[in-house]
């Protein structure tokens, strides 16, 4: 190896000597290091929004529901949840009916999500029902429930006259708006009596793990109940962002494949300009796999130059962009003020791995032609 690295360097540092392969090396050498900087920034980008998305969920979403394994009534709702508070100290536990109604104002009724909380105390409405019925603080709206009651006039449906007190930020992944009562309030309107559907437990200071220590607090009592944690809960938004990672890793990658291409150009130009000389060491005993590790160590040289080039000046592009937050977002649109940037070191690490493993891959197919010719062809023609 010694020998082999010893001659890279002098192939390397020759090159300012022939235009036009030090041209088509220097070429590459940008290419590659282009098709690093651009991804490492894009998968910081990309990290960024995810991180804000999931950010969000962890402060609003629900991180733990405990629900009946069959059927809509969660027997013991009282029982189980001082079980789950006395074995889960800190988490915030809530009793929870849900249920899907029509709302009416002076100048609409859409349908809408009814649910009532444990530890609600006033009627609140989301942004996107309170646009839909036009209906803001301290307006007055009707819920009118699927369930009937028999009447001297007949059935007729349950509904409740309801103040607004305030209108919220809709739950992530609401699409049809929901209005939120005091438990009591939701549970007369849905099912007539003290009924409880589901448990909802949030836990700031480890979400994603609650789940896991739910199943073990309830025991042997978790096989007749369906325990969810934050992963399943939005178990289709997750999966669509770690899809969504993986195209943009792929598609932003092809430039990697045109560089790794590119330099595939330059080591077969580099290794018909070193025909003499190579036919010359082959002569002196120099082997064939000795001449091919010699134009893998020269693909990669180049390739690796470039990588940890562009490697450093995309982090520092996203780090500089992030923390001067030079792209700023119309309020009221996204949930953060500007383009956030997120380095991640694993993702830049992959990024590394990947140029390299091209430029190996495009190095290796010159370097094996290279190792299989006769010293004699080299010589031929000189």
């Amino acid at each position: 190896m010694g020998a082999e690295l010893h001659l890279v360097l002098r192939y390397l540092g020759g090159l300012r000597r022939r235009t036009h392969v030090a041209t088509v090396s220097l070429i590459s050498l940008v290419s590659l290091g282009l098709g690093v900087m651009a991804l490492v920034v894009t998968l910081a980008l990309l990290e960024g929004f995810q991180s804000s998305i999931r950010r969000e969920l962890v402060e609003r979403a629900t991180h733990a529901r405990v629900e009946p394994a069959h059927g809509r009534r969660l027997e013991g709702a009282v029982q189980l949840a001082s079980v789950l508070q006395e074995q889960l100290p800190g988490v915030e536990i809530v009793q929870v009916v849900r249920g899907t109604c029509l709302v009416s104002s002076p100048g609409d009724a859409v349908p809408a999500a009814v649910v009532g909380r444990s530890d609600a105390t006033r009627v609140t409405v989301d942004e996107i029902l309170a646009g839909r019925l036009g209906v803001s603080r301290g307006d007055a709206v009707e819920v009118i429930s699927p369930r009937q009651r028999l009447t001297p006039m007949g059935p007729l449906p349950v509904r409740q006259r309801v103040e607004l007190a305030d209108v919220v930020l809709p739950e992530p992944g609401s699409e049809s708006g929901s209005v939120q009562l005091p438990l009591a309030q939701a549970q007369r309107l849905l099912w007539g009596g003290p009924v409880v559907e589901a448990i909802e437990l949030r836990h700031p200071s480890d979400p994603w793990r609650l789940g896991h220590q739910v199943r073990i607090a309830l025991g042997e009592r978790a096989g007749e109940m369906r325990v969810q944690g934050l992963a399943e809960l939005h178990r289709p938004l997750l999966l669509a962002l770690a899809l969504e990672r993986v195209m943009i890793f792929v598609a932003v990658g092809l430039i990697l494949v045109v560089a790794a291409l590119n330099l595939l150009c330059n080591v077969a130009m580099v290794a018909a300009e070193k025909r003499r000389d190579l036919a010359v060491l082959a002569g002196l005993g120099l082997t064939p796999r000795a001449v091919r590790r010699l134009f893998l160590l020269l693909g990669l040289g180049i390739g690796l130059v470039g990588s940890v080039a562009g490697a450093v000046v995309g982090v520092a592009v996203s780090v500089a962009l992030d923390s001067t937050q030079a792209l700023p977002l119309p309020r009221g649109v996204f949930v953060v003020a500007s383009v956030p940037f997120a380095v991640q070191p694993g993702a830049v690490a992959v990024v590394l791995v990947a140029a390299l493993v091209m430029a190996s891959l495009a190095s290796w197919l010159p370097a094996r032609l290279v190792a299989r010719r006769e010293p004699a062809e080299g010589l031929r023609y000189e």
